[in-house]
């Protein structure tokens, strides 16, 4: 997300869940062959070695590669990053330049974290102040909370109705392949969604189309399972929709300072909710098999009310630090933002799709 060009960001930020869908789909023909659980998760480990090859195939982190003191290592790389992406770099002399001073940056760093004593209460205390700093600012903290509990939400619903085939009286191996079948377009025609509508609108249409869809299986004869499998598949594919959204609208509203922390934790809450959902809908499917899916429903449209909470960042450059965030004022739309000229990221190269106008 931050490497990629602005004009680019939603096509890259949303087929890059693509191939989870033909995975889930895999899933589906392999739990119907192979019934023993032992033999399923070795076979569908088995291609995680194909990645180990391209470990030898891939390049080396630039920066990485900097901070070491392998410049010319460095340069091979973004020479190669700029041939494939038709830019021109600035000089070999401004590039050694750049790389010593952000060496040097880094030495500094690492110098001061030597000098602090070490601990199990120093690394309490650290990881604390890495996580308040999500909190400690007013747009910050409600792009984090508002972010957080869109994540719980998101993971119940999507883990719900993708692991509770079983549960909702329909054939679990057909339920998984269609499953994926229905997540292919949600990973593909979103990017449309969010060029026209905007990150915020998209996500809570499909957040409430979710939420409707499961909804109206409270009044939906059981007996009818076309009908059943038929919302079911409309609420999964609109919350995986939902899902990929929300993924890419939360990279683009964190701060680059704070970006990998907010992402983390995010993920981190999600999980605490799919970890939950298994528990939820096993007491849930007591009571009626529709019951699981209604109060998915109701969760959506939760969440789209959360949406409302957020900004739209669609058009607006990604902020850099928090204090950044906080002294911005009214999203602009897209026609009053200001981006380099064609000119200027000819000349800057690769280091433009970074930089923004002051």
């Amino acid at each position: 997300m931050e490497t990629c060009e602005p004009r680019l960001r939603s096509v890259i930020g949303i087929l890059v869940f693509l191939p989870w869908c033909f995975s889930i789909i895999s899933l589906g023909g392999y739990g119907y062959l192979l019934r023993d659980w032992r033999w399923l998760m070795f076979t569908v480990s088995m291609p995680g070695l194909l990645y180990l090859p391209m470990l030898w195939l891939m390049d080396e982190s630039p920066r990485w590669l900097i901070v070491r003191g392998r410049h010319a290592e460095a340069l091979r790389v973004l020479r190669r990053a700029s041939r494939w992406n038709k830019v021109e770099l600035p000089s070999e002399e401004h590039l050694y330049a750049i790389m010593k001073e952000t060496q040097a940056e880094e030495t500094d760093s690492q110098r001061r974290e030597v000098d602090h004593p070490r601990g199990l209460k120093t690394t309490l205390k650290n990881v604390a102040d890495v996580v308040a700093v999500l909190f400690r600012t007013r747009k910050i903290r409600t792009i984090t909370l508002c972010l957080y509990a869109n994540f719980f939400l998101v993971d119940s619903v999507y883990y719900g109705l993708s692991l509770g085939g079983d549960r909702f009286g329909v054939d679990p191996y057909a339920y998984m392949a269609l499953g994926g079948v229905m997540e292919t377009p949600a990973n593909s025609i979103t990017i449309a969604l969010v060029e026209k509508l905007g990150r915020r609108a998209s996500n809570i249409m499909c957040f409430v189309i979710s939420g409707v869809s499961l909804l109206a299986l409270g009044v939906t004869p059981s007996s009818i399972s076309w009908l059943v499998t038929t919302m079911i598949m409309i609420g999964k594919l609109a919350i995986t929709a939902a899902y990929m959204m929300l993924y890419f609208h939360a990279n683009e509203l964190f701060p680059t300072e704070v970006r990998q922390r907010g992402m983390s934790t995010c993920a981190m809450v999600g999980k605490i909710g799919s970890v939950a959902v298994p528990f939820l809908v096993e007491i849930l499917a007591s009571i009626g098999s529709w019951v699981p899916l209604v109060t998915f429903g109701g969760a959506s449209l939760v969440a789209a009310g959360i949406m409302t909470r957020l900004p739209e960042t669609r058009g607006v450059p990604m902020k850099d630090t928090v204090a950044e965030l906080e002294d911005s004022g009214v999203h602009r739309p897209r026609s009053s933002v200001t981006f380099l000229a064609p000119s200027e990221e000819k000349k800057d190269g690769f280091l433009a799709v970074h930089r923004r106008p002051s």
